[in-house]
């Protein structure tokens, strides 16, 4: 048998396995994905739901669950056309403040807005602002919760609504 005829049945092969690998276009993590998604939907009537970790938000003015990742802390992504949402568990060691300084430390040049004992807000000072608006939440003593929104400083005004419905709908049990 020649090299020829042992070479094309490889290159064949090799791009037979190329067209099955390449014939779905969603890439594998979009599937992990929308079957989390799809999981996290079906378990209730609930946007999200979290039994170990105590938090459940209920669905609301059309905010959609983007993404979950779990390690020491939960950081769950929420979207509303282009307004974003990060619920995260923080350790009941850390203050509050601590998670402000923090913030503000990573953000560069801002603006605060407003700082209570347990709410931030600040501006970036870039033509185009982000606001960024911070929710603390005492949960239980092995988490607190922290809900961080971002979203054009432009836009803020239409957002707000939007912003304090998702704060209302989410439940710490």
């Amino acid at each position: 048998m020649s090299l020829k005829k042992k070479i094309i049945p490889l290159v064949f092969l090799v791009f037979a396995l190329t067209l099955v690998g390449c014939g779905d276009d969603i890439p594998a993590d979009t599937k992990a994905e929308n079957t989390v998604q799809n999981d996290v939907v079906e378990e209730s009537d609930s946007l999200y739901t979290n039994d170990e970790r105590g938090i459940s938000i209920s669905p609301n003015m059309e905010w959609q669950f983007e993404s979950e990742s779990k390690s020491d802390n939960l950081n769950i992504v929420l979207k509303h056309n282009k307004l974003k949402a990060i619920v995260s568990s923080v350790s009941p060691t850390r203050s509050f403040e601590d998670i402000k300084k923090e913030l503000m430390k990573g953000s560069g040049d801002v603006a605060v807005l407003s700082d209570e004992a347990d709410y931030l807000s600040y501006q970036s000072k870039l033509k185009k602002a982000v606001r960024t608006d911070v929710y603390f939440r005492e949960h239980n003593d092995e988490q607190n919760v922290i809900m961080i929104f971002m979203s054009s400083s432009e836009n803020y005004q239409e957002n707000q609504e939007k912003i304090e419905s998702l704060v209302s709908h989410t439940e710490l049990n």
